[in-house]
């Protein structure tokens, strides 16, 4: 019992870590895209792109390798400790390493051959400040130890702060480097805050020297899947910016879209991190069948929040943007590529699930590394194809046929682990959320209104909807835990 309530209490903070990341976007946005333009904040995404890439260079796996070796080891203080220190002192050593090639391809890009369309020398050297901040981030080490409340105290603190400074003080385009300042030193801070804690209880520890080159050996392992993955999650910005002469304006809109998108998605990938830790923790017991039980109850969960979330996004996403970009140019591109790209909150929250919940911990590298490196295969051939026609929509499009792929293979690969009637119980699932997007574009005609409360109305109608029809067809999920509320409601 106590470790379920671990695992829940886990799952919210993990929740509200990933959702304030993405809500502060959700209010500054329309803010940006009014005083910076969303030409602007196309060049904003696109060096965070391109910074994104160094980052993940010099990490060389080593945040999900660093999470896991420390949930192997969480009840050995001793060991922890030790595994702590080999482990940062490489990662400040590899992105050292990667910040001087930041700064030689930033040198080249602008005096040698134009990569992505930005040209002015300030924007890369602001930028830079993520690699040292990357050094100073130990968020791996809380999540190992499975300790998710230090990392959302500190999000929520900085965070706060940085929607104030944009707020208060971004108010042009010529802000632009302004706005870099603040995000970048937002996030030194944050991380440096992390620090507090662990040296006040640890301290330092002093590393064995041999284990260096076994770590970072085993790191790579999982940094080859890392290298797809930010290919296809990040390359796509960039691919844009330099496929398409237009002042990054088509990259803005495409970012937009996916924050948006990705608000939802965190709801169902939050479970992500937590369960990964478990799992790891449970699979290193050789307990295997309960590391198969979580991922079984996961994906029942993930099918219950994510088919609902697909549809509802895409049924509103005419209403949001005319409310919340109403006074920004060119917002009206912005809907369409919502549309478009929301299909992946159900296909990147099935790859968590039997990806990073499962693969990971229980170190099946081989069919992970070839299932994201399926997904890049097809993003980048597919952006290659239809970005210089479509735009961000193309991009949209290429997006989700790469996490169809890698969902896919992963599915294959864990077939004789879990049965396919598990995939066939979802037909419930799906067509109820067919009917929720059916009411809930009824529901917008009917009341006619751009308006928060109209959007409200959308919401709540189609989650009503969503949900009886689930109890009315008996989807076993659903009826259970409307059970246990209504027992827990009784005994009150």
């Amino acid at each position: 019992m106590a470790k379920g309530a671990s695992l829940i209490k886990n799952y919210l903070y993990s929740m509200s870590y990933q959702l304030l990341l993405l809500i502060v976007p959700l209010i500054t946005m329309p803010h940006l895209a009014k005083t910076l333009g969303i030409d602007g904040q196309g060049t904003f995404s696109v060096l965070l792109a391109v910074t994104g890439c160094f980052v993940m260079l010099g990490c060389v796996g080593l945040n999900v390798y660093g999470q896991r070796e420390i949930a192997y080891c969480k009840d050995d203080v001793q060991k922890r400790r030790r595994v702590f220190w080999e482990i940062e002192l490489i990662r400040i050593v590899t992105l050292g390493v990667s910040l001087a090639a930041y700064f030689a391809f930033s040198w080249f890009n602008l005096n040698i051959l134009s990569i992505i369309n930005v040209y002015r020398p300030l924007y890369f050297y602001l930028f830079a400040l993520e690699l040292p901040s990357s050094m100073l981030d130990i968020s791996w080490y809380y999540q190992g130890i499975e300790n998710f409340r230090a990392q959302t105290v500190r999000n929520f603190v900085v965070k706060l702060c940085g929607l104030v400074l944009i707020l208060t003080l971004i108010k042009k385009p010529e802000d632009l480097w302004l706005y870099i300042v603040i995000y970048s030193g937002m996030n030194i801070l944050g991380n440096l805050s992390l620090w507090i804690n662990k040296l006040r209880a640890d301290g330092f520890t002093k590393p064995e020297k041999h284990s260096f080159k076994k770590h970072l050996s085993r790191s790579f392992v999982m940094f080859l899947p890392q290298i797809a993955t930010t290919v296809y999650a990040q390359l796509d910005r960039v691919m844009i910016g330099g496929l398409i002469n237009d002042g990054n304006l088509q990259a803005g809109v495409y970012d937009n879209a996916e924050k948006i998108v990705k608000i939802a998605l965190t709801v169902v990938t939050s479970i992500s991190l937590v369960m990964l830790s478990r799992v790891a923790a449970t699979y290193s017991r050789n307990d295997n069948e309960r590391a198969r039980g979580y991922i079984r109850s996961s994906f029942k969960l993930y099918m219950c929040l994510g088919t609902p979330l697909m549809f509802g996004v895409a049924g509103i996403a005419d209403s949001f943007v005319s409310l919340f970009f109403a006074d920004a140019a060119n917002s009206q591109l912005i809907a369409p590529v919502i549309v478009f790209l929301s299909p992946v909150i159900l296909l990147i929250g099935g790859s968590s699930v039997f990806g990073t919940q499962y693969m990971l911990p229980t170190n099946r590298m081989r069919p992970y590394t070839l299932s994201v490196f399926c997904g890049m295969a097809v993003n980048v051939t597919l952006n290659l194809l239809l970005i210089p026609k479509y735009g961000a929509t193309g991009a949209a499009g290429a997006t989700v046929a790469a996490e169809l792929a890698v969902l896919a293979v992963q599915m294959i690969a864990l077939r004789r682990e879990f049965s396919p009637k598990m995939y066939l119980e979802c037909w419930k699932n799906l067509l109820a959320g067919v009917i929720m997007l059916i009411c809930v574009k009824l529901v917008e005609r009917l009341v006619n209104s751009v308006s928060l409360w109209a959007i409200a109305l959308e919401v709540a109608s189609g989650a009503v909807v969503y949900f009886s029809l689930l109890l009315l067809m008996r989807d076993g999920f659903v009826t259970n835990a409307a059970l246990r509320v209504f027992k827990k409601v009784i005994k009150k």
